[in-house]
């Protein structure tokens, strides 16, 4: 597998700072979930493909469905715990919003992941200030995200590693440049 490692040397006030350039196009195995994690750029990988090189959570959970690696069928990631969280925001370093498996079901008030899997009540959550799963809006408790049409979903993404790498949820027309796409062992697909 080959390694990018890019760094940008920025002067601060005398001070040198590195920061990394994000790693994309990449897959990256992490042993505790036996998966490959890849954040994947639409506009390295499907160039001109798409308006502004940008993508909705439908037509990416698609493509990740279609995407391989080593014989493992692609998927948007499945974030089960703070490690993989971390796994994620470490390794990938995401300077954009990025898609990853999670949908919110406005009709049921529930979360599903990209696997067809329920998200538990208790289960990891990282939910940004502005966004949490009761649709509400925490600075504004009075103040309902609203689904409007209740057959509709939120997408979920996280913000760029700069704002927090956070979880928060869309309506329509939303677009975003990458994605997480996870690639499970065989067999655990729908695990």
């Amino acid at each position: 597998m080959r390694k990018l490692v890019l760094a940008l040397v920025l002067l601060v006030g005398g001070a040198t700072t590195t920061v990394a350039a994000p790693l994309l196009d990449t897959p990256v195995y992490y042993e505790p979930s036996d998966s490959y994690f890849e954040l994947v750029s639409l506009k390295n990988q499907y160039p001109g493909r798409y308006v502004r090189d940008e993508t909705d959570w439908l037509a990416m959970k698609d493509l990740a469905a279609k995407r391989t690696y080593k014989g493992r069928r692609g998927r948007l990631a499945i974030v089960r715990d703070r490690a993989t969280n971390s796994f994620l925001r470490d390794t990938f370093k995401p300077d954009k919003s990025a898609w990853f498996g999670l949908q919110y079901l406005c009709k049921y008030n529930r979360l599903i992941w990209a696997n067809g899997r329920l998200h538990e009540k208790d289960g990891f959550q990282n939910w940004g200030r502005s966004w949490n799963v009761q649709g509400k809006n925490p600075s504004n408790p009075n103040r309902s995200q609203g689904c409007g049409n209740h057959n509709y979903f939120y997408a979920v993404h996280y913000w760029a590693s700069k704002h927090g790498f956070t979880w928060n949820a869309n309506a329509r027309n939303v677009h975003w440049k990458l994605a997480f796409v996870e690639y499970p062992a065989p067999g655990k697909y729908w695990k």
